[in-house]
């Protein structure tokens, strides 16, 4: 799932098969239409995984905040260390939306 919680085709076609089964599963006790059936396990499904991605996005964006709180540079500046540069801000910018890169330009 992405930033926005959009899904990949992949994803998708999982939603889809869990609707079929779970669609399956209740026309076996109901005698109801399996295609509105899935339709409606469908919507189901994708409604629960998009707040699930919205929430862990949210989450990650809080726990992030609370970092640059705890240990960012407005920390630092506080305890009297040495006052962030630019160069320092553009930095931590650049890693708090690139957590996977942090690494990758270390000498």
């Amino acid at each position: 799932m992405g930033a926005c919680a959009e899904m990949s085709g992949e994803l998708s076609r999982i939603c889809d098969i869990t609707a079929h089964d779970l669609a399956r599963i209740h026309v076996s006790y109901c005698n109801d239409d399996a295609k509105r059936t899935k339709g409606m396990h469908r919507q189901r499904t994708q409604k629960v995984w998009g707040h699930t991605a919205h929430c862990g996005w949210a989450r990650l964006l809080l726990n992030r905040a609370r970092v640059l709180i705890i240990h960012g540079l407005a920390h630092r500046g506080a305890n009297d260390a040495a006052m962030p540069t630019d160069e320092d801000d553009q930095d931590g910018h650049f890693f708090f939306n690139h957590p996977e890169r942090e690494g990758y330009f270390a000498a």
